[in-house]
């Protein structure tokens, strides 16, 4: 039976602070459109067709919506639907929810506008957020979280703004949870330190995957190379590639920093450049048959998540529009050696 929400008493009225809307610059969506099309059919994925009147059609009054003290049981309720909360202790629930509110939003109104600072994650009780974004000077629908769906997770993590707004789409409860309480958690909570983890690591690579730089790779070779990263913890100053080898990789840095060095020429100082987490290092030295010139190892404790030289290469023969990659990348990375790419992997901020 569905848990009863607790009646509204003592309401506080919360209203928003009037903030243009800029348009996104280098904010990319949470999720590419076509990989939610393919991936996630059971989202409902809308692109409005006319231009909006106004950049997010936010109304002409401010947003308003009821906040109150979360019942403990509705926001362990709501918690305990959440994949990665699900199957908890207890204790760990109880120390989440201490403080969490509870929120009343009309239909129409917004949870939290596109550039707002991320302060905390919300859980859909009942109800309906669409995210949304501007793009060309009208709204895209990115998708909509449903009961037992969280909000906002990634940007508490990724010091990112929102990269959408949250908009109810007729009236919808949440509850919120504040970042302090989240962090307050994970420091003392291995558990719930390594799911969310994973959850940065998953987020980081669908990012990664949303980037021009994959832009001629369909939704299914996309998703695949996703499943093809593994995790790897690197220990401090192992190496990973060494001057004359040839090899292909991708690696997404997720904690610590990976270093490559060029080995010093006659009268100039050594080259080194240090890539750090929300950053990505490709390699296609393979592909072209140079052997590279870089050194490169971690200079402390890092973590990874990698597509490997044997993993691509089956990828590069299932999907042969991976093998413009090293033609693209100049476009839209930074070089650091004839065949050795960085980036950023576009953290998103919702």
């Amino acid at each position: 039976m569905a848990q009863q929400l607790p009646p509204l008493a003592a309401r506080e009225v919360r209203t928003r602070v009037a903030v243009p809307v800029q348009p996104p610059v280098l904010k990319p969506s949470l999720i590419p459109f076509d990989v939610l099309q393919e991936v996630e059919r059971e989202t409902r994925v809308v692109v409005d067709q006319e231009p909006s009147t106004s950049p997010l059609a936010v109304p002409d009054d401010l947003p308003i919506f009821t906040e109150v003290d979360a019942d403990p049981e509705v926001a362990m309720f709501a918690l305990s639907q959440v994949r990665m909360f699900k199957d908890l202790p207890i204790h760990s629930l109880e120390a989440l929810i201490a403080g969490a509110k509870q929120l009343e939003i009309p239909d129409g109104e917004f949870l939290f506008l596109e550039g707002d600072e991320a302060r905390s994650f919300y859980v859909v009780v009942e109800g309906t957020i669409e995210l949304l974004r501007q793009k060309d000077g009208r709204e895209v629908a990115l998708r909509h979280a449903n009961r037992g769906e969280s909000l906002g997770l990634f940007g508490l993590f990724s010091a990112q703004l929102r990269a959408a707004s949250g908009r109810a789409i007729g009236d919808c409860v949440v509850i919120e949870i504040s970042g302090e309480r989240l962090q307050a958690l994970l420091d003392h909570d291995d558990q719930v330190h390594t799911r969310v983890l994973q959850m940065h690591r998953e987020r980081l690579l669908e990012s990664f995957m949303a980037s021009k730089l994959f832009n001629d790779i369909d939704s299914i070779a996309r998703a695949r190379l996703i499943g093809r990263f593994a995790n790897r913890n690197v220990e401090t100053g192992e190496q990973l590639m060494s001057p004359g080898e040839v090899t292909n990789l991708i690696a997404v840095v997720t904690h610590g920093s990976l270093l490559l060095e060029e080995r010093a020429r006659a009268g100039e100082q050594p080259r080194s450049f240090e890539v750090t987490p929300g950053q990505f290092i490709m390699v296609t030295s393979a592909m072209t048959g140079t052997p590279g010139r870089l050194r490169m190892h971690a200079p402390q404790f890092a973590t990874l998540s990698v597509l490997s030289h044997k993993d691509l290469n089956e990828l590069l023969h299932d999907y042969p529009a991976l093998r413009t990659l090293p033609q693209r990348l100049p476009s839209f990375t930074r070089q650091l050696d004839k065949n050795v790419f960085c980036g950023a992997v576009g953290v998103p901020g919702l």
